[in-house]
């Protein structure tokens, strides 16, 4: 069985992607074929990579979307040539800005889909300079393609709740799989106050702040302060060249080169923004970094409202504490307290376990394969209950 993977990002740039290609490790006996769109090909080369040309302009996704509403006249011309590129028994779509467009054209073609959304897209068209205004066009195409699609598949339980709610949809939710923790054989520099991170940052004035108070904590324990950097974000690049005795950069790495660099560390930095422009965002999504994070062993700030996924996963799993404030008052005490924290092992494994199971990947692979994949227990997590 061929299956066509289709995403409008680059297989080897960002959270999406690297996502997807932890599934692909754990999808066995599938061919599957992956086909993007990017500004240019993606630097590694890999044949099952199929590198299909530039996104989308704006017109050419306003015009595909006005098409689909049926009220107005557009074209579907450029999505239609992308389909015919894309020859396969099964096809598996990201949701995400173009694939709603490419999703809608196989299923007007009459293909069957499998339709993966790693964020909600009214959440982050409107968090989109270019994309807001497309939003309403969504209420009509994006519901329509859920409901037509073969099975439908999420990144969190949270969002796959609010879609079953919403749409009455029958869904699953898939996170990371991790089949066991590393033993490591590292530990902490008593002489250096350690901080990890990956990836993005979504707000930089809450991080600014939590690296001033970082800052008076290392010099009152005569510590120096050591920020490691995992991941290409342009955010983080700033922050780097402003102080780049503080900053350690390391760029795109392996989880597996990651997670003992994150090791030494005192403790990890995740984000997820406040304010009501990113509520669906924190509600739903659920960071790709916390899998790496779990496996690193070391206690989580989380930095974030507790209304969050990430909040509702590290504070009920005793894996860090969370921290709601951008006080640097307020910080510097969370800070202090996560720093006095030790979380055992026997933590991280009940989170590995309850949210990073098995059976979430073999319903994916059933799922691909149109299978019937509600005869799989769901990989809950009771954390969040």
């Amino acid at each position: 069985m061929k299956i066509a993977l289709f995403t409008p990002f680059s297989p080897e740039i960002g959270g999406g992607s690297a996502q997807l290609r932890h599934h692909l490790a754990f999808l066995s006996g599938l061919d599957i074929e992956w086909y993007y769109l990017a500004d240019c090909p993606a630097s590694r080369t890999d044949p099952a990579w199929k590198y299909l040309g530039g996104r989308f302009t704006p017109a050419e996704f306003l015009g595909d979307l006005v098409a689909r509403t049926g009220f107005l006249p557009g074209s579907t011309a450029r999505a239609k040539q992308l389909v015919e590129r894309i020859q396969a028994d099964r096809y598996w779509v990201v949701g995400h800005y173009e694939g709603i467009s490419i999703a809608a054209e196989l299923l007007k073609q009459g293909k069957p889909v499998q339709l993966t959304i790693h964020d909600d897209p009214f959440g982050t068209w409107l968090r989109s300079e270019r994309y807001r205004w497309f939003r309403p066009l969504l209420r009509s195409v994006f519901p329509k393609v859920l409901c037509d699609a073969s099975g439908v598949d999420m990144t969190s339980w949270g969002m796959r709740d609010l879609y079953r709610g919403k749409y009455n949809l029958r869904c699953f939710a898939v996170y990371l799989h991790v089949p066991a923790l590393p033993v490591l054989q590292v530990a902490p520099d008593p002489a250096r106050l350690s901080i990890g991170h990956i990836g993005t940052l979504y707000q930089a004035e809450p991080f600014r702040r939590f690296v001033e108070v970082c800052k008076k904590i290392a010099a009152r324990q005569n510590r120096a302060l050591r920020i490691v950097l995992i991941g290409a974000a342009p955010e983080m690049d700033q922050f780097a060249r402003r102080d780049p005795d503080i900053f350690e950069s390391h760029g795109n790495l392996d989880e597996a080169d990651a997670i003992p660099l994150l090791a030494k560390c005192d403790l990890l930095y995740a984000m997820y923004p406040s304010g009501k422009k990113f509520e669906m965002f924190r509600r739903t999504s659920l960071p790709i970094k916390l899998s790496t994070y779990v496996q690193a062993q070391r206690p989580i700030f989380a930095h974030s409202p507790a209304d969050s996924t990430l909040a509702r996963i590290v504070a009920p799993y005793q894996v860090g504490l969370v921290c709601e404030s951008k006080d640097e008052g307020a910080i510097e005490r969370r800070v202090l307290e996560t720093l006095s924290q030790r979380v055992g092992r026997e933590f991280f494994e009940r989170l590995r376990n309850e949210l990073m199971g098995p059976e979430q990947v073999q319903q994916l692979g059933a799922a691909l394969r149109g299978e019937d994949w509600s005869k799989y227990a769901e990989c809950d997590f009771t954390g969040a209950n």
